[in-house]
This record gives C-alpha cells, sequence and structure tokens, in this order.
C-alpha cells in the first residue's frame, strides 16, 4: 500500500513539521540529528523526501537565491494535507501497536 510509512518516512515528516516554514535540507539533517541522537546521511534525506513528494505527502517549493550559496536557491518542503493524514494514520497504528506492552530492559 503507498499510503503506508516506514520509519526514515516518518522521522524526515515530523522534522518537516517541526521546521517549518524553514524546512529544507540542511535543517531537517539537523532536526534529526538533534532529535535522534545520530546523523542521518543527507543522502537517505533527500531519498525520502523524493519518495514522499512522488507519493504526494510534501511538496517542495525552491526558495529565494542567496549569495552564502553561490547563487543557488534553497528548497523547502512542506506536508500535504493527504501526507498529515498518512503520518497521523502512521503514529496512531504504532501508537496501538505498543499500548500495554512492557519493554523489557537492555539485553546483553
Amino acid at each position: 500500500m503507498s499510503d503506508t510509512l516506514k520509519q526514515a518516512e516518518q522521522v524526515v515528516m515530523l522534522a518537516i513539521l517541526r521546521k517549518q516554514p524553514d524546512a529544507y535540507g540542511v535543517a531537517i539533517y539537523e532536526e534529526l540529528e538533534k532529535r535522534l541522537n545520530k546523523a542521518v546521511p543527507m543522502a537517505t534525506i533527500y531519498a525520502t523526501l523524493e519518495t514522499l513528494e512522488k507519493k504526494g505527502f510534501v511538496k517542495s517549493k525552491q526558495g529565494q537565491a542567496t549569495a552564502e550559496r553561490g547563487g543557488r536557491a534553497k528548497m523547502f518542503f512542506e506536508i500535504t494535507g493527504k501526507g498529515q493524514m498518512a503520518l497521523n494514520a502512521s503514529l496512531s497504528a504504532l501508537d496501538r501497536l505498543r499500548a500495554g506492552t512492557k519493554l523489557a530492559g537492555a539485553m546483553a
């Protein structure tokens, strides 16, 4: 089913929500690194953004070119209504699966 979200898609979409209206590649990367306590490769982020855009869950728009970026423009991302519904459904399913479970301590 194309409306099913993978974990990488979930975390990228959550980072977009946190960074809006300034959700562009590096900002998403920094948010994920901060919240997950690990670096997510930029290639993974951009591949995930491309997949999400193909599914209609996010849309991109080009910002203004800036001198600090050598005249290049940033690509900003936002979640669509369809994406918000998919994210809500995915997170709700995860919450239902987790409900009532007791996580065991670390296993050796």
